[in-house]
């Protein structure tokens, strides 16, 4: 009799222990809200400004195409990239990025004349720390060193020559007719890194 006792006494406490329970959990229906890290250790009341882009420097794709077309128009062999002035009208599309390396094809021709000097090439763009732009390699002529430079994916979309370059061309004399037409990749809206 008495472990009976004693099991109906275990049986009501634990009753009585799960309904103080429920009665602290859960108060008029509301459940109480839940503590987060940020509730229990206190961070400082500002935080530093997200880093801005210098107002004076032109939109980023600016910077982007004067870069590919100071290189694929420029002196062979150059790297470092001219974005000081406008020396051409570029298309470009980005087939990968792999940390400060962003992998490019691009098409480019010199701003004064349809019929002019023009280059459609894949390019590394080398990014800084900063985002800035350092440099941007073009495979040796022959394309030598093109293994070197490209993942294995970029290289596939390379040898299968997926960069339409007559859309290229013709959205680069719709731009020569109307300067405020920028390059398709801003009109996809992709995020340049």
């Amino acid at each position: 009799m008495e472990i009976r006792s004693i099991r109906r006494t275990a049986f009501f406490a634990l009753l009585l222990l799960v309904s103080t329970l429920a009665c602290n959990t859960v108060t008029n229906g509301i459940l109480p809200t839940p503590t987060y890290i940020d509730d229990v250790i206190p961070f400082p009341a500002t935080y530093p400004p997200a880093p801005t882009r210098d107002p004076s420097l032109p939109p980023r794709w600016v910077l982007y195409e004067r870069a590919l077309v100071s290189i694929l128009l420029g002196p062979v062999g150059e790297t470092q990239p001219d974005v000081s002035q406008d020396q051409g009208l570029c298309e470009w599309e980005i087939w990968g990025q792999n940390g400060n390396n962003v992998y490019v094809w691009a098409e480019c021709q010199v701003t004064d004349s349809a019929t002019g000097t023009a280059t459609s090439a894949p390019a590394v763009i080398r990014l800084a720390e900063d985002g800035s732009i350092t440099e941007v390699i073009m495979p040796d002529e022959g394309w030598g060193n093109i293994r070197d430079l490209f993942p294995g994916d970029v290289l596939a979309r390379i040898f299968n020559n997926e960069f339409d370059a007559v859309k290229a061309i013709e959205h680069i004399t719709r731009r020569r007719a109307d300067p405020s037409i920028p390059p398709m990749i801003v009109e996809q809206s992709v995020e340049l890194p």
